[in-house]
């Protein structure tokens, strides 16, 4: 099973028309829908019995140009989708629970003494978007992806609206144009996704907006199942550029 979307994508694959090669992995799990919930596929136009019913849904999947209604069903039938005997949904996951149980104990790491702020490093604003977002021109506001700060640390910093800082973190260092903003608390600053990106203006000059999140994240401080990088919680220290 594990091997089972590769071994389509090299079999199945290069026979199906139109460049839909991707979709080859799609054909074992419409067998298994149809195997395991024949009585919703039929009720949505689907017929033929097993693995026949599974071939007519996968031919419906490669024929249609804005997806495919794979059942029908009332609000009594969905419960029948519910592995489970009991028909309830379980959202204890044990191993989540044991980590939630370290929060509590941990002392903080004497190691970032000299960062004292912590840096959501790529949150997400309204003028934002992930790193297709390329050309600056498009950014109808924040234009240069501004350091956000709460007013307390700004002035304790020295730092004015629209000046710029300087952002230091064990991955790196940026500068960036700071916005004061009162729905920071003090301790926390932020920079948006998207940013840090190469453009090229109509002269061929390449240029550069903002700050590149990974510039100041370091990938050995990761989350432990998923083993992606903590950009949220970056421990940081910030300076006064003159």
């Amino acid at each position: 099973m594990p091997l089972g979307a590769f071994v389509m994508y090299e079999t199945l694959g290069p026979f199906l028309p139109d460049g839909a090669r991707e979709a080859a992995a799609l054909y074992p799990l419409a067998q298994f829908f149809a195997l395991r919930h024949p009585e919703p596929l039929r009720r949505a136009g689907i017929s033929g019995e097993g693995l026949e019913a599974g071939n007519a849904l996968f031919e419906a999947i490669l024929s249609s140009r804005s997806g495919v209604t794979f059942t029908v069903d009332d609000y009594e039938d969905t419960w029948a989708y519910t592995a489970r005997p009991d028909r309830r949904f379980s959202v204890e996951i044990p191993e989540l629970l044991d980590e939630l149980g370290t929060l509590a104990t941990e002392e903080p790491d004497a190691a970032f003494a000299d960062y004292p702020f912590v840096l959501s490093a790529g949150e997400r604003r309204s003028s934002t978007a992930n790193t297709i977002y390329r050309d600056p021109a498009w950014r109808k506001k924040d234009f240069d992806g501004s350091l956000r700060i709460s007013p307390t640390d700004a002035e304790r910093l020295g730092l004015v609206d629209g000046g710029r800082a300087r952002v230091v973190t064990e991955g790196g260092a940026a500068e960036a144009v700071v916005e004061i903003n009162p729905t920071m608390q003090p301790g926390h600053i932020s920079l948006p996704n998207g940013q840090g990106l190469d453009t090229v203006d109509e002269d061929g000059r390449t240029l550069r907006t903002g700050v590149a999140p990974n510039d100041l994240t370091r990938s050995d401080r990761r989350d432990w199942l998923a083993g992606t990088p903590w950009h949220k919680n970056v421990p940081a220290r910030v300076e006064a550029v003159s």
